[in-house]
């Protein structure tokens, strides 16, 4: 499989619309605050709707896919509304390089379930992983500014979460692929995305009933663009991985999103970092693709 300018290109603007999202969930954050069930149903709605609009070849109901796209909607919901509190309260880049390292419970499935073997740049990319967590969590003293104080337990708790809820929406992606032969992945994003927005809907006019239409309103322009974008980069994932082998395109994916990730906390959120912590997402983005790497 040839590397084309053009597939670079497509993978580089994947890697950028999809911050897109994380972009207007914290914007909305920041703005509104309020409302984050709700909010995050309506991203799952319209990024459901994106599938429904991009899909080709109709929608093929299969009952057997039901229950892993139920499933996978509880997951997701929990995943995307725990991402929007972490985004809300915590710095952009952290909270991205820390999401990306979810693709560890997709790595530790492959090696102890589906007896897949372990490489050398899974254990490098594992260690370098560790020192980046610890780097960016340690402090230089002397004046510090909103990221460089003390992670919040609400923030380091949400991360947390979010890592597992995505790593197991990654396996539940790729044990319905392995059981339908990939036959259905638009159909899987569909059910999943709908559970998903009705969950949190109804969830959210429970818990945030006195905020909930105002969320409705405010939300909706931020909630478009957003679920457009996650629409938009799976799209661009699909192909770009159809146009390159996974082992470019699964490393490069991760270093270009870390980097985008970085220059949109500096840029938009002005936010300062700490040496030790510049360093750490250096070496969280190395460790990025170490790990991919080894696919």
């Amino acid at each position: 499989m040839k590397v084309t300018p053009l597939a670079l290109a497509l993978l580089a603007l994947g890697a950028i619309v999809h911050q897109t999202e994380g972009l207007m969930i914290k914007k909305y954050n920041s703005k509104h605050g309020e409302g984050g069930m709700v909010f995050i149903a309506m991203v799952s709605f319209f990024s459901m709707l994106f599938f429904v609009i991009t899909d080709r070849g109709g929608f093929d109901f299969y009952s057997e896919l039901l229950p892993y796209g139920i499933i996978s909607g509880v997951i997701f919901a929990a995943t995307s509304y725990l991402t929007c509190v972490a985004l809300g309260c915590g710095s952009f880049v952290l909270t991205n390089l820390f999401l990306s390292y979810s693709l560890l419970i997709p790595t530790f499935y492959g090696l102890f379930i589906l007896d897949e073997s372990a490489t050398v740049l899974i254990y490098i990319g594992l260690a370098m992983m560790a020192v980046s967590i610890f780097l960016t969590q340690k402090k230089d003293g002397g004046n510090q500014e909103k990221c460089g104080e003390r992670t919040s337990l609400l923030w380091i708790a949400s991360v947390a979460f979010s890592v597992v809820g995505s790593g197991l929406f990654g396996v539940m992606q790729k044990l319905q692929q392995v059981k339908f032969n990939q036959s259905y992945d638009s159909e899987f994003m569909i059910i999943t995305l709908g559970v998903s927005s009705v969950l949190l809907l109804v969830m959210g006019m429970i818990k945030d009933k006195r905020v909930a239409f105002s969320a409705l309103r405010r939300g909706g322009a931020y909630a478009l663009i957003a679920g457009a974008s996650n629409g938009a980069t799976n799209l661009l994932n699909l192909t770009v991985n159809a146009m390159l082998p996974i082992s470019i395109a699964a490393p490069s994916r991760s270093g270009v999103t870390i980097v985008t990730s970085f220059l949109i906390s500096l840029i938009i959120f002005k936010e300062k970092l700490s040496a030790r912590q510049i360093l750490g997402v250096i070496i969280g983005m190395a460790a990025l693709v170490a790990l991919n790497l080894k696919i």
